[in-house]
């Protein structure tokens, strides 16, 4: 539809609009400040001027906004509007909005009313206006159809034509009344669709064709399913049966009057509405421009968006902050609930973000929303302070009250920031999804129980290992229930009962028959869980059927209430403690409602709000009576037909209504009731519960009593009813099934449950009976209220009625003293005495027979009656004599809203001023704040409060006056007293009385009475920060008087951690000596004395560290069990501990310390006499946790490198005493993790080497070459036994190692030096770890891939970039073309416009006239003069494309250095000194050579040299192996060295160097080479090598690589199995390099190993074959050589193909066919050389023909993951800069899996090789509409081996054989959209598939089904359901015959 609008003229009146409404807005803020009347009068002729320019214009949109800020400002003026604050800001928002409205549509060209239709109907609202909808604004451009002549109409008056409308309009109204009863199948909409199509056929030119036109679409769009079936839509039909009404009235003459335009435009807005429309639809949306007049929803919201403002912006940020924190406030509750619930401190993190929420609420305005997080607030608060009990129903009022705030600022985000489903940042919970993760966690868990069956049956039935069984079907019963799948959880509730009862209990082993029974039931319940986690609507009941007959065959079906039926559980219904033989698991898989669950808690008396609650807004409360009428109205329609389906879902409605805005209104009376009969709807509406005359007699209750609640709200008088109550109770009872069946018996679980609840109630009232004998009157008690109405209510919920009715009356009793603060006197007390002798009673007769009436209860019930009627009417009577005044509740509620802000203002400040004492800024501010809480609460009556407060007062006025020092005491006491107060204000809320507090009151009198003492004043000192620290004078004075040497500060810190430690200890001891064989007393008793020996140290009191460090060397034996219990030792053991504590007293006395020399002596002795137990394991405990154990060999592994450097370079700098340290500190923390591991050897000896380490760190050890060898050794030893622990194999025994090292540092009595080491130089040696961050080697890769990655979308970028620039040059080309068109164009315009004019004036007689003098120019003349300048602006719009395109090309190439340096600068990240493996190599090298007896000397050449650190570790292995090989068999043996004039000494040396983007090892031995002779007769033996075949030295050389291969006489643990240098080979070639080997005899052998600098960017040559492109790399290609096709067609011609080049014969392969992608190459009608890659492969040479090359180029490699692992001849992947993925080859791979050629002549039958087709399974497409066909044929022909396509229907297959060309297809017939007799035709007449071979399945076996299919040519006909043999019998013939 064209556009109408000018926005040429737009253009020139915005500017003048947008000044016009800054005037106005001007004048409307004068008026504001000043109310005269002639700026409003200013205001309003603005804006009228502005909706007339805009109506001239033609933007109705904007001028119908206009329209309406005239009118509110009008309004305005006359003073009609309610709220005339409120108007203004609209005015003023509007005003603003509207010149931005306009820009909009300037820019955006469309005038969208819709956009502004939320500030339409505000501006109505505020002028009390009705609402305008999408439809008002909803306006086609309707076509106007002339009238049909006289003689036209006279032609379609046939004779039969009243009767032919009659019977047209009978039909209609047929199929309409179908529609109206919810009747949806196809044959009424069917009839429908011919009566429109007849009367379209009718009304052919006439005006009231549309409406039959749009009618036809929109059935046609109903019965395809676009358009949804719904009553309006069903109204406007029906008017379109008028429409036939009044044709049939008057004849064919009404064909002339068209139909109304409301009702046609009514129609044509849901044909708009249509997302997929039909092409009819299509057809009228283009007509009447319906996609213009309605845009679609996401435009019209993002049109909003951007009118919203940065304001609205600025909101929808916090609101979603707000969001995200409750999110988190939820999930912290969320692990609370989950949890035990015992340590209700878990809850205290949560109150400071609900604070914060609710501040932020109260800056935004949200009063409601803060008000409610409050509330919350405070119940947390009570929580944590123990006040009430964590259980489920305060939780779920937490929970729900959090939910409702959250959806609420959802809501508000909705409006202020309109976006996508998935760009949003809230929360959401898909209800769908989380039943999905249900039932896949399900299955997850049946497979583990048959899993564990099949164990169990594996293991001769032992029942051990069918433990876990019970609890995992348990949890499935449970899941299933919660989802719910009733019947589903009651089958899995009988296959947990056999299992308990069968499997575990019974001795014998269940028949076979048993187990196929059981199997069946586990299977089918798994297949069914399978098929919901696939469809979740599919109907699965049959499914069940299968488990139902295996349980009935076990004899253990359930036999419960119908399953369909919900168990309603009542509050801690799943307490553990009320049904102790019941799991949590069983409690929860009861039956559950599948939609609508049932109510969980029902209230015992429904309540309204608390007195002191803040009111409802008037004009929320005038809306909800508003719709309160409305839902009457329904009830009253709906009600007398309340058997019907329809009528009962909307009553539900309805009731859903009033429960939810009831609820949001505080209408909690009308609401709960309300929510009781929908509970009891949805119950009859899942045919739980049968719509019964009970359930009748409770709606029409229900109904008749909604009038007076109403009205009970709307007098502000709601109140507690007793109907109501009984009402709402019955509703509850009936929706549970209580009242259905009066033979069913009362749930016995239930029942349980209820008898242990209402024990507790009772002991509650025995408890307050018994202080009311003690004093009377008594007021009312929370806990007795609380008590008797929770019974009441617990009673109703367990339909135990007798004991209900008794406690209502003594609930409604308490609940009105306690409201009038009426005590409790000896009458009350006497009726609460006797009725708890009733109720105990009604208790004890719950297991008889629960409904027995209580004898006497009626009697109670009626004296505690008239007792309260008596009391009110006494109160209403006398309302001044005795009766205690209430407190003002607008007084408590001003106090609360103001109290609790000063309460957590007080504790902010109160923890401020403690972080900083000396700061009295805080403290003023805490005096003001409690100063005003006192005041408040005195006004306010609040005694305990107003007493507390003053205490507080005093002491802070103490301070404040210097009388009083802070202390930490001070703050404790200080910080409980703001608790208190807090908690009372908890009560206050909660509407309990006031407790007081004396304990609190006492504590603060005492530390004010302290105040007087002079010791008490306190010293305040810094040490230069803001961190400050108190103490008190006394102490501080004393301290002065001691000098001593010691640092002051440090000794304090160490006896504070001293006595503790010491106390732990000997607890830990006392343990020990009773249970010497336990372990953990000595592992903690080694843990304190090591932090007391280290904190002594530090603090240089050497007689308490001395003696620590012997008694943690005997405790380290105790554990390692190298020494054992004696009493002895326990009593040096005492008696160390004893001097321990003596000397840390005499240090707090500040006395010289007793010495303890002889302890130490004794213990010494002690040790040394004891003798080390034998080794008790040489191998890994088997009972150390793997985790841990990994955990350990990681951390070994590193410990082992560091220590390894660290001795290398002490060694080498013997005086270094950093490196001593370094090693210490390794050996000692490898000692602790061999320790916790059990790993007994490893501990052994790193414990030795520690003492070593220490003895020359004191340096009563020197450093000697004999001491170097010893400790070497022990670190290779280290290093074997952790390899022997990852290998799992035993580490052996040390004790020869431990016994070196003891003759070492214990050697004979000669007197030691101590040996000084230098010190200096550990101060200068900077850590060179210090500023390194350890990160995770797998983010570091992530990090270069996706630096390789923005490197491929720069190219990508740059491409386009590239692109563009050549679109710009041809644009200019083409412009230059179309000036000069034009300049022609324009010449020749003027030369006719000359001669036509000359012929005039020639004519006229004007013969000197020029025709140019009167400006008479031509109206082609003026078009070709626009294009001319068009042309020009075309021009420079491309040079400005161009400047643009050239700065984008610049800022490319600053990108691409800029990705290039971070790219370089991860690489670097990645690389690693190859230093860091020369330990490891060293240490191979020394224990192969001490193992063979061999001197060798291995130098490594530029071992700081960096490489990739992937390389590295997979060079690891390779380079060992060489290296082994190397001594073994490269050196010779002393004696052979020396006869051969060598030296003694071996050498191997290896260098690494850098050569271009490669690394190249090279390794050298002095050794006697490789024996060529033997690797020759080994290679002749294997039959590698032909007997007389010769061959050069070199390729000799390379057998050594080949698996297996070795010239060794006998294997050995070194070498000798011919693996080692195949690894070498293997591992080279993976990682993209090449080895070359040379050996000169009697010389040694040079390996030259070349790698990739790394492995994630590589050099590779781009080839084409066929229409792919691959990567191969450049180290695999020996040369590249380009050959003339026909040449090259000649040698293909040769058997076997090869090609000669250089001397050397290469095999020839086409690339295709080694990728087995195409077998022969296209070389006819080729004229320029083809490229051959030449490529040596061991001893093969082979040259690979390729289509076409592309250059080299470096190349990003990605790994293709695990799924490709298995794909042959594939290293990876690259990603090209137009975005295509390239395949990298292993040409070697492929090279080796092809065998050498073989002559033709060498076989008998001819040999095809690398046939495509060769072994590839068939390929078979399965059509049909049945997922379970699909899914059972699927699976039988893949285990057939054959790979299957599926289609759904026959649009679908033929899609799929577009892209597919199976090798036989499947198909069916009846499918929708297209059948299959329809699929065949079209396959048989397309030429690529009509060969395809078709077997027809399908249910119609009739014989003219079978000939119509044999006649379209179908190969085979198959019923179902079909016979697996006889199918897969016709596959094969009929694909054999296709092949």
């Amino acid at each position: 539809m064209v556009d109408r609008h000018d926005y040429v003229a737009l253009e020139w009146v915005k500017g003048d609009i947008a000044e016009t409404l800054k005037q106005a807005r001007s004048a409307l803020d004068a008026y504001v400040e000043t109310l005269d009347d002639d700026a409003l009068n200013q205001c309003l002729a603005g804006i009228h001027q502005v909706h007339g320019a805009l109506q001239m214009v033609e933007f109705y949109g904007a001028a119908l906004l206009a329209e309406e800020i005239e009118e509110l400002a009008l309004a305005l003026q006359a003073g009609h509007v309610g709220q005339r604050d409120e108007s203004i800001r609209l005015l003023q928002q509007a005003l603003g909005q509207l010149p931005l409205y306009l820009d909009r549509v300037h820019s955006a060209r469309r005038d969208l009313p819709l956009v502004v239709l939320p500030l339409l109907n505000d501006l109505r609202s505020a002028r009390g206006e009705s609402l305008l909808s999408e439809t008002s604004l909803f306006s086609p451009q309707l076509l106007s159809i002339e009238p049909l002549p006289e003689q036209a109409l006279a032609q379609r008056a046939t004779p039969d034509l009243h009767e032919q409308l009659r019977q047209w309009r009978h039909l209609l109204q047929q199929a309409l009344a179908g529609l109206l009863r919810e009747d949806h199948g196809p044959s009424n909409l069917e009839d429908m669709a011919r009566v429109f199509a007849r009367l379209e056929a009718l009304c052919q030119g006439a005006p009231l064709l549309p409406l039959w036109q749009v009618t036809s679409a929109l059935v046609e769009g109903m019965l395809t399913g676009v358009v949804a079936n719904s009553p309006a839509l069903r109204s406007l039909l029906k008017a379109s049966d008028k429409q036939l009404k009044r044709l049939l009235v008057q004849g064919i003459n009404g064909i002339n009057q068209p139909a109304p335009d409301e009702l046609l435009k009514s129609l044509l807005f849901y044909v708009a509405k249509v997302t997929r429309p039909t092409p009819r639809m299509q057809s009228l949306k283009e007509r009447y421009g319906l996609d213009e007049a309605l845009p679609d929803s996401a435009v019209v919201d993002a049109e909003r968006a951007r009118l919203a403002g940065p304001d609205r912006n600025a909101m929808g940020s916090v609101l979603g902050a707000l969001c995200e924190e409750l999110v988190r406030v939820k999930e912290r509750l969320d692990l609370f609930v989950r949890s035990d619930r015992q340590h209700t401190q878990d809850l205290e993190p949560l109150l400071a973000p609900l604070r914060q929420i609710a501040d932020t609420l109260a800056v935004l305005g949200f009063g409601q929303p803060r008000k409610v997080i409050i509330d919350q607030l405070a119940v947390v608060l009570s929580l944590v302070q123990g006040q009430r009990e964590p259980n489920d129903a305060v939780l779920m009022d937490v929970a729900g009250a959090l939910l409702y705030v959250e959806a609420t600022l959802a809501g508000m985000i909705g409006t202020v920031e309109p976006q996508s489903r998935e760009d949003s940042r809230l929360p959401t919970t898909d209800l769908t999804q989380i039943h999905q993760l249900v039932i896949r966690e399900s299955c997850q868990c049946l497979r583990q129980a048959k899993e564990l069956v099949i164990d169990c049956i594996e293991a001769d039935w032992d029942r051990q290992r069918l433990e876990s069984l019970p609890e995992l079907l348990s949890q499935v019963r449970g899941a299933l229930a919660m989802i719910p799948l009733p019947r589903a959880a009651s089958l899995m509730r009988g296959c947990t009962d056999y299992v308990d009862e069968q499997l575990m209990i019974n001795e014998a082993a269940p028949s076979a028959t048993q187990l196929a029974h059981f199997a069946e039931v586990v299977s089918s319940l798994e297949y069914y869980l399978e098929r919901m986690l696939q469809d979740p609507d599919a109907a699965g009941e049959k499914v069940l059927e299968l488990a139902t007959q295996g349980l009935n065959a076990l004899g253990y079906l359930p036999v419960e209430k119908p399953w369909r039926q919900a168990l309603a559980a009542p509050e801690g219904a799943l307490s553990t403690e009320a049904a102790p033989n019941q799991s949590q698991f069983d409690a929860l898989a009861s039956p559950a409602s599948r939609l609508n669950p049932p109510a969980l808690q029902r209230p015992g008396s429904l309540l309204p709000p608390p007195a002191g609650e803040e009111p409802i807004d008037d004009e929320l409360r005038e809306v909800f009576l508003e719709e309160t009428d409305e839902v009457l109205d329904v009830l009253h329609r709906y009600l007398p037909d309340s058997a019907d389906k329809a009528a009962q879902g909307e009553m539900r409605r309805a009731f859903h209504t009033l429960k939810g805005s009831g609820r949001m209104v505080r209408a909690l009376v009308l609401a709960e009731l309300a929510w009781a009969v929908e509970n009891l709807l949805n119950r009859v509406l899942e045919r739980s519960v049968v719509l019964g005359p009970e359930v009748r007699q409770v709606l029409d209750e229900a109904v008749a009593l909604l009038p007076e609640l109403i009205a009970d709200f709307a007098s502000d008088d709601q109140r507690q009813r007793d109907e109501v109550d009984a009402l709402a109770a019955r509703a509850h009872a009936l929706a549970s099934g209580a009242a259905t069946s009066t033979t069913e018996p009362h749930d016995p679980m239930l029942l349980e449950i209820f008898r242990n609840e209402a024990q507790g109630h009772l002991d509650s009232l025995d408890h307050f009976l018994q202080q009311a004998a003690e004093q009377v009157p008594l007021q009312v008690s929370d806990e007795l209220q609380r008590a008797l109405h929770t019974l009441k209510g617990s009673a109703y919920m367990a339909g135990v009625l007798p004991i209900a009715e008794l406690a209502r009356p003594l609930d409604h009793l308490t609940r009105e003293y306690k409201a009038h603060r009426v005590p409790l006197d000896k009458d009350e007390v006497a009726l609460l005495l006797e009725a708890q002798g009733l109720f105990q009673r009604g208790v004890r007769d719950l297991d008889n027979n629960p409904l027995a009436p209580i004898h006497g209860a009626a009697s109670v019930i009626s004296r505690t009656q008239h007792l309260l009627e008596h009391q009110l009417a006494a109160l209403l009577d006398a309302p001044t004599t005795g009766l205690r005044v209430k407190r003002d509740p607008h007084l408590i509620t001003n106090f609360l809203a103001q109290g609790m802000d000063i309460l957590l203002d007080a504790e902010s400040l109160l923890r401020r001023w403690q972080q900083h004492p000396g700061d009295r800024q805080e403290l003023t501010a805490l005096l003001d704040e409690l100063t005003t809480l006192g005041e408040g609460a005195h006004l306010a009556d609040l005694h305990p409060i107003d007493a507390l407060c003053e205490a507080l007062l005093d002491l802070y006025g103490a301070v404040e006056e210097s009388s009083l020092a802070v202390s930490a005491r001070f703050f404790q006491e200080a910080e409980q007293a703001h608790d208190a107060l807090i908690n009372m204000l908890d009560q206050l809320a909660a509407g309990q009385e006031i407790s007081p507090a004396p304990a609190r009151l006492q504590a603060l009198r005492e530390l004010l009475d302290e105040a007087l003492d002079p010791s008490a004043t306190g010293l305040i000192k810094s040490d230069g920060s803001r961190a400050l620290s108190i103490s008190e004078l006394g102490a501080a004075t004393a301290q002065l008087d001691h000098a001593t040497a010691m640092d002051d500060e440090i000794v304090e810190i160490f006896l504070e951690e001293a006595v503790d430690i010491l106390d732990s200890a000997g607890q830990s001891l006392k343990r020990w000596l009773l249970e010497p064989d336990s372990a953990a007393p000595l592992s903690s008793l080694q843990r304190d004395l090591h932090t007391l020996k280290g904190g002594a140290r530090m603090a240089e009191i050497d007689p308490v560290g001395d003696l620590a460090h012997e008694l943690e060397c005997v405790y380290e034996g105790l554990v390692d069990r190298r020494y054992s219990y004696s009493v002895e030792l326990s009593q040096a053991l005492m008696a160390s501990h004893e001097r321990l504590a003596q000397q840390l007293e005499e240090l707090q006395q500040q006395q010289p310390l007793s010495d303890g020399a002889e302890l130490v002596e004794r213990l010494r002795e002690l040790r040394q006499a004891s003798s080390p137990a034998a080794p008790a394991a040489v191998a890994p405990a088997s009972g150390a946790d793997p985790e841990l154990l990994d955990i350990f060999l990681e951390e070994a592994a590193d410990i082992l490198d560091s220590s390894g450097s660290a001795l290398l370079r002490w060694q080498d700098e013997p005086g270094n005493r950093q490196e001593v340290e370094t090693l210490l500190r390794d050996l000692h923390t490898l000692k602790g993790g061999a320790r916790m591991v059990e790993i007994g050897p490893i501990g052994d000896l790193a414990h030795e080497l520690e003492f070593l380490y220490e003895g020359l760190s004191a340096g009563l050890l020197a450093p000697t070459p004999e001491l170097f060898a010893l400790l070497q050794g022990c670190h290779d030893r280290l290093a074997q036994m952790i390899d022997a622990v990852a290998e799992g194999l035993p580490v052996g025994s040390v004790d020869k190692l431990i016994e070196r090292i003891k003759s070492l540092v214990h050697p004979s009595d000669e007197p030691v030096t101590p040996v000084a080491l230098p010190a200096g130089k550990a101060e200068a040696v900077a850590d060179p770890a210090a500023d390194m961050v350890k990160i995770s080697a797998d983010l570091l890769d992530d990090l270069v891939n996706l630096a390789g990655e923005t490197s491929i979308f720069r190219g990508r970028i740059e491409q386009q970039v590239k692109d563009a620039r050549i679109a710009l040059s041809e644009m200019e080309t083409t412009i230059e073309r179309m000036r000069d068109q034009l300049r022609r164009l324009d010449s020749e315009t003027q030369g006719r416009l000359l001669s036509r004019q000359q012929a005039e004036a020639e004519r006229l007689g004007y013969e000197e006239f020029d025709p140019l003098e009167m400006d008479r120019h031509s109206q082609l003349q003026q078009l070709a003069r626009a294009l001319s300048e068009s042309a020009s602006d075309l021009l420079d719009l491309k040079e400005t494309l161009e400047r643009r395109n050239q700065d984008a090309y610049n800022l490319l190439q600053q990108q691409a250095r800029i990705n290039t340096e971070l790219q370089e600068g991860l690489m670097r990240t990645r690389m690693v000194p190859f230093e860091r493996m020369l330990p490891r190599l060293k240490r191979i090298v020394r224990q192969v050579a001490g193992e063979l007896g061999k001197d060798v000397e291995f130098i490594v050449g530029n071992a700081e040299g960096e490489m990739d650190r992937n390389v590295l570790e997979r060079m690891a292995a390779p380079l060992e192996h060489m290296l082994r090989n190397a001594v073994d068999h490269g050196l010779e043996s002393r004696e052979v060295r020396l006869a051969a004039g060598k030296p003694e000494k071996g050498r191997i040396t290896l260098d690494l160097t850098h050569e271009g983007g490669d690394i190249v090892f090279d390794m050298r031995d002095d050794g006697a080479g490789v024996p060529l002779e033997a690797v020759r007769r080994k290679a002749i033996k294997r039959g590698l090598l032909a007997p007389h075949q010769e061959i050069s030295d070199r390729d000799v050389l390379q057998f050594i690589l080949q698996p297996g291969f070795s010239t060794a006489e006998k294997i050995t643990q070194i070498s000798g199995r011919g693996v080692g240098m195949d690894v070498v080979h293997e591992e080279v070639r993976q990682l993209g390099g090449s080895m070359v080997i040379d050996s000169t005899p009697g010389m040694g052998v040079h390996f030259r190993i070349r790698l990739p600098f790394t492995v994630s960017v590589n050099r590779a040559l781009m080839v084409h074959c066929a229409d792919d492109q691959y990567a191969i790399p450049l180290n695999t290609i020996e040369g590249l050589v380009r050959v003339l096709p026909h040449e090259l067609a000649g040698h293909y011609q040769q058997d076997p193909p090869h090609y000669e080049y250089a001397g050397q014969r290469y095999e020839l392969f086409y690339l295709g066919d080694l990728l087995h992608t195409a077998s022969r190459p296209k070389l006819l009608g080729q004229y320029q050389p083809v490229p051959v890659l030449l490529v040596h492969c061991n001893e093969r040479r082979v040259a690979v023909h390729v289509d076409a090359m592309a250059g080299t180029r470096e190349i990003v490699v990605k790994g293709l993951g695990p799924q490709f692992s298995g794909v042959q001849g594939v290293t990876g992947a690259t990603i090209l800069g137009d975005g295509h993925v390239v395949l990298i080859i292993d040409l070697l791979a492929h090279i080796r899996a092809r065998q050498p050629a073989l002559p033709a002549q060498a076989v008998d039958a001819p040999l095809i090789l690398n046939d495509p087709l060769k072994k590839r399974p068939l390929l078979v497409l399965v059509v049909d509409d049945s997922v379970t066909v699909r899914k059972v044929t699927s699976r039988l022909l893949e285990r057939n081996g054959m790979n299957v396509l599926t289609a759904k229907d026959g649009i679908d297959a033929l899609a799929i054989l577009e892209e597919h060309t199976p090798d036989l297809m499947l198909l069916d017939i009846e499918m929708p959209r297209m059948d299959g007799f329809e699929v065949a035709i079209q396959i048989r007449n397309d030429p690529r598939l009509m060969r395809l071979p078709i077997i027809m399945i399908t249910s119609r076996t009739g014989q003219k089904h079978r000939d119509r299919a044999m006649a379209i040519g179908v190969n085979d006909y198959l019923g179902k359901p079909y016979q697996e043999s006889v199918l897969l019998e016709s596959i094969a013939y009929w694909s054999k015959s296709h092949a």
